[in-house]
């Protein structure tokens, strides 16, 4: 059975979502292809793939290819997930710029905790799935961001909500 995220060491998570992104396009990942999306040298690559042995999380051949075992693909699936979902919620409701909501995407998703990050989803379900009745909550609070200039409650929230 897989650990909670937050047990795993933040480079560890960070490796193992490198190798799931890089098999998820590519048929194998190599320990190059990793050392260049890391920006480290292969031979500090080839360290942290011999520690995500040990914790069962990947295998590896001398010169050959990275694969995810079982854990380590649960992992990296639920990472990546979790990424995507903190950057939508950055990008498309909070309205941040696609690059910075990138950048802390990959910075939020390995701290948040489950529960959190489970709160979130159901946060982000229930603003994207309201009926149709007139303006959804999210388009109030998008306008509201836009009228306010980020400021919370602008005038217009605070005439219609008294």
């Amino acid at each position: 059975m897989m650990q909670s995220i937050v047990q795993y060491e933040t480079t560890t998570q960070e490796y193992v979502e490198i190798i799931y992104d890089l098999l998820r396009v590519n048929p194998v990942a190599r320990i190059k292809d990793i050392s260049r999306l890391r920006g480290v040298t292969p031979s500090t690559v080839s360290t942290v793939i011999d520690n995500l042995k040990k914790q069962d999380l990947v295998t590896h051949q001398k010169f050959g290819y990275v694969s995810l075992t079982p854990e380590g693909h649960t992992l990296g699936e639920t990472l990546s997930r979790r990424h995507q979902l903190v950057r939508m919620f950055l990008v498309e409701i909070l309205g941040v710029n696609p690059q910075v909501a990138q950048d802390d995407a990959c910075l939020i998703e390995h701290v948040i905790a489950s529960e959190t990050f489970d709160k979130l989803l159901n946060f982000i379900e229930f603003l994207t799935n309201r009926p149709a009745s007139g303006i959804s909550l999210l388009d109030q609070f998008k306008q509201c961001q836009k009228d306010g200039q980020g400021q919370s409650p602008c005038e217009n929230c605070q005439t219609t909500s008294s």
